[in-house]
């Protein structure tokens, strides 16, 4: 018996920052499955305001080893990859618009990419941070569907295909 196939129904994901640095900057041979579901159209990858300053300011980390050229580069891939969601006029930072007992993050700076989830009905939002990890059961409750990097992958590839 073949397991089943991924719907044909296109993706929207979420991807806090340090998943993106996987996929962009150290080009992990594990996110290939990404890589091939976004160049496939199979899945869309969602941003806004936030999270793309988020990303921006983190390239220019120390740690990250990156000349301000190869910066530009990245951010330019991460911005040509990536669709802009529409959010609520009064969406900002300040003002995340989410709705009452909506989970909060531990780490306020986090807080942004599960509201991105909720206001887009993202398919599902990805990280690899622990505490966004804690509140997806509670997340779950508000229609926002969190998972780590392995579940991304999982969700992403059947039997090394793709859906059309």
């Amino acid at each position: 018996m073949q397991p089943p196939r991924l719907s044909s129904e296109r993706m929207t994901l979420i991807l806090d920052t340090n998943v993106v640095i996987d996929w962009l900057v150290f080009d992990d041979p594990y996110m290939a499955a990404l890589r091939q579901a976004i160049a496939s159209r199979y899945a869309t990858v969602l941003t806004s305001a936030p999270a793309t300053a988020e990303f921006h300011r983190v390239l220019a980390y120390p740690q990250l080893k990156l000349d301000p050229a190869r910066q530009s580069e990245i951010f330019a891939q991460y911005v040509g990859a990536a669709t802009v969601a529409v959010l609520p006029q009064e969406f900002s930072l300040a003002n995340l618009l989410l709705p009452p007992k909506f989970p909060r993050c531990r780490d306020e700076d986090d807080q942004h990419f599960l509201a991105l989830a909720w206001h887009s009905r993202a398919t599902l939002l990805a990280t690899r941070d622990k505490a966004l990890l804690k509140v997806k059961k509670k997340a779950a409750r508000f229609g926002v569907t969190v998972v780590d990097v392995q579940g991304l992958i999982g969700r992403l590839a059947v039997n090394g295909e793709w859906s059309e």
